[in-house]
């Protein structure tokens, strides 16, 4: 069998992709350049890496990454490789004055995602397995795998419907985990916690590890959703 040779293709974008962001927005000017990457191979796992902007992760049939650009001429360095099933795009800022990467990332069933963002936010709905880290920022996903979430500096939300495992840290900032079913293996480190329609059994099938050492956990069963 042939050997895979790396797909690598770089484009040298004359805009900045810009985060819908309250403090971003300003002065980020309409959209200047918008493309799709879509996968040419099979694809095992992705991978977004990128300096500022939002990142939202939908379920779908077709590995793509669709992006949009606005900012200054020759700010923003987008990259892409596929190599052995694994869809990795960079989005890189030569300046970090109004520059920032928006992405709507389509994920096949089944297909792992990673996130890798300096600031900014990232949010996901019917996914499976993600693993999100964020320097500075907000995710907010809802996830049907194991999932793992860290942020240096914000707020974290997740919301699990499977049994599986679960880690969030956030070290500066809350954390909110909305799950079913109602009983798991629990490890909170907070400087407050609250749960509510949620018990800890260390028997348990799904296990979560929750840490926010400056703020405040809070667990709720989803079905609490639904009482008054």
């Amino acid at each position: 069998m042939a050997k895979l040779t790396p797909v690598r293709r770089t484009v040298l974008q004359g805009a900045t992709l810009a985060a819908i962001i309250a403090s971003q927005s300003a002065g980020c000017g309409e959209v200047r350049y918008r493309d799709t990457i879509t996968a040419d191979q099979p694809v095992r796992q992705v991978v977004i890496q990128g300096d500022m902007g939002i990142v939202e992760l939908v379920p779908a049939s077709v590995t793509k990454v669709d992006y949009a650009v606005r900012a200054p001429e020759g700010a923003a360095l987008i990259q892409y490789t596929e190599f052995d099933g694994v869809l990795q795009v960079s989005a890189r800022c030569r300046t970090p004055i109004l520059c920032a990467v928006d992405a709507e990332v389509h994920i096949p069933d089944g297909v792992p995602v990673e996130v890798e963002l300096d600031r900014g936010e990232v949010w996901a709905t019917g996914i499976g397995n993600i693993d999100v880290s964020v320097g500075e920022g907000e995710v907010d996903i809802e996830t049907s795998g194991r999932s793992t979430v860290q942020v240096g500096s914000g707020a974290a939300r997740v919301v699990s419907t499977n049994t599986d495992q679960l880690r969030v840290a956030v070290g500066q900032g809350d954390i909110e985990v909305l799950v079913s079913p109602e009983k798991w293996n629990i490890d909170i480190v907070a400087a407050s916690e609250s749960l509510k329609g949620v018990t800890h059994d260390e028997d348990a099938l799904g296990a979560m590890e929750l840490v926010a050492p400056a703020g405040l956990v809070t667990v709720r069963a989803l079905s609490t959703l639904t009482q008054r």
